[in-house]
């Protein structure tokens, strides 16, 4: 029997904000592009984030195709001020990541957006978790587990 049973309250909490980073292929070719899929959902019941951060490990050997997300920062400067479903505001790019700024993060209203990397060298390389948590309130985050990226 499972100890925790008999204390609800002492259960592993879900985490706030979820995070899915799904690669659409983890083999692929020297100079091959891969889509990266993301959605960042709070599970915060009633839940809003003004402010919210998306932090995206890049794995090793690729690059940043920027197209993806320039495109869809062009595509929320067109919003108006009430507009209530989360938008990419701007992004900055390190070696090893890319962090988003989100406004608008919202319970029942996921953010949902893809990306590409180009694979530029044979490796075999692990990408690095990726998370997602509310600017002014770190605690309420989640996190995507490390993958496997295999270029041939």
């Amino acid at each position: 029997m499972d100890k925790l049973a008999n204390y609800p309250d002492q259960a592993p909490a879900q985490d706030l904000v979820k995070i899915d980073v799904a690669y659409d292929r983890t083999e692929l070719a020297v100079n091959d592009s891969v889509a990266v899929n993301v959605t960042v959902t709070l599970n915060k019941a009633g839940g809003h984030a003004d402010s919210a951060m998306v932090d995206l490990g890049l794995p090793p050997g690729f690059t940043l195709q920027t197209e993806d997300l320039d495109a869809l920062i062009a595509n929320s400067k067109d919003t108006p001020k009430d507009y209530v479903y989360p938008t990419i505001r701007r992004y900055e790019m390190t070696d090893r990541q890319v962090l988003l700024y989100i406004q608008n993060l919202s319970d029942g209203m996921p953010l949902r957006f893809s990306y590409h990397l180009l694979a530029r060298f044979p490796l075999k390389a692990q990408a690095p978790a990726s998370t997602a948590y509310d600017y002014y309130n770190p605690s309420v985050s989640g996190e995507a587990q490390p993958q496997v990226i295999t270029v041939k």
